[in-house]
């Protein structure tokens, strides 16, 4: 199936970035439909500094799916509700609720039409892909990058999988993807990996595995979500991003087959630890299917991105990292096309993530 594709359609599947602009006509958005029309990239991730309103965004993200692409392009949101949420009532959107109230207030049932409109919205706008849901189990104390921003539905591992489940049923209905995050769990370190990689090793228990086992056992999961921590007696000193050995346990242990998305490559966790081709290469050899890069310059920054609703878009330079860099898909490329050449990466990796891209996106234009 993949003879006949060329190397750079497939690696430019496999691409993500954030973009920056609000209108068609912004040269930043020129340059990335471009991109797309060129194949450097598969998808684009939207941030509250690409929404000015709803009637503008709808806009935006129409004109954007009507790039000329060999395969549509996932167009991607970070929309759990509550802190977590790109579109809100401050631009006309329906509020979605935080996990930890839809887990409290509402019943099963309710919490999947309460996402069922959350999808309609969603589709209704342009979005194909949402960022969600965030099936990390509630620590005590609560961790300050999940718990205390009210990202989780709480301690019970089942009751967790059943409101995701909701989740991603109510998306569903509408034709939009949801995404299991942060694999293999972020509930209960004390820290946050948008600042730093995060060490586990004696905070991570088994059971943070079950909603992502649960989910998967039901067949409803269309991608999954790595993090950026590091368990010394399982993968010592690889955050999950790039570990194998955590990789292959989510598709052997738990039976995976879907998409893996790279939880944002950008974060300082990432930048401050490894180089532009490191990250990108090992990545790939880990077995992500999506190399994600939001371009959002507070992802470097120690507040991290949950705070971007009033982020001003200034380059932030980490050793050989920019961001944003508009030119990134085209040096991804260059990385794995060098990395193949040299024997560091095989191309069988790069086709069997192809393929899982390929049947996910068929998905979305039946």
């Amino acid at each position: 199936m993949t003879n006949s594709i060329s190397l750079q359609a497939k690696v430019g599947q496999l691409v993500a970035v954030g973009i920056h602009g609000t209108a068609l006509s912004d040269a930043n958005i020129q340059q990335v439909i471009k991109q797309a029309e060129a194949g450097e990239i598969g998808g684009v991730i939207i941030y509250r500094y690409n929404i000015t309103s709803k009637v503008q965004l709808t806009t935006l993200l129409q004109g954007i799916q009507q790039a000329r692409t060999a395969l549509p392009l996932f167009v991607y949101v970070d929309q759990e509700g509550g802190k977590i949420q790109r579109i809100d009532s401050s631009h006309g959107f329906v509020e979605t609720l935080a996990a930890q109230q839809v887990a409290t207030d509402l019943s099963i049932d309710e919490a999947l039409e309460h996402y069922a409109e959350l999808g309609r919205e969603l589709q209704h706008t342009g979005f194909n892909f949402d960022l969600a849901p965030c099936v990390d189990i509630d620590g005590e104390p609560p961790c300050q990058a999940i718990g205390a921003l009210q990202r989780s539905y709480g301690a019970d591992p089942a009751q967790v999988a059943d409101y995701g489940e909701a989740m991603l049923a109510g998306l569903g209905a509408h034709g939009v993807l949801g995404c299991l995050k942060h694999y293999p769990g972020h509930g209960r370190v004390m820290g946050d990996s948008h600042m730093g990689l995060m060490d586990i090793t004696s905070t991570w228990q088994a059971l943070e595995l079950e909603p992502f086992a649960r989910l998967i056992r039901r067949g409803v999961v269309d991608a999954v979500m790595t993090s950026h921590l590091v368990h010394q007696g399982i993968d010592a000193d690889t955050p999950v991003t790039f570990s194998r050995i955590w990789l292959d346990k989510l598709r052997q242990d738990l039976g995976f087959e879907g998409l893996i998305v790279a939880d944002d490559l950008h974060m300082g966790a990432i930048i401050r630890h490894y180089s532009p081709v490191q990250a990108i290469v090992a990545g790939l050899q880990a077995g992500l299917d999506q190399l994600m890069f939001s371009n959002n310059p507070l992802a470097a920054q120690p507040q991290g991105i949950r705070h971007d609703l009033d982020a001003k878009v200034k380059p932030v330079s980490t050793g050989e990292w920019q961001v944003p860099d508009i030119g990134l898909p085209p040096k991804v490329f260059t990385v794995v096309a060098a990395a193949i050449a040299d024997g560091s990466l095989d191309e069988a990796i790069i086709d069997a993530a192809y393929q899982r891209v390929v049947a996910l996106k068929a998905r979305l234009v039946q």
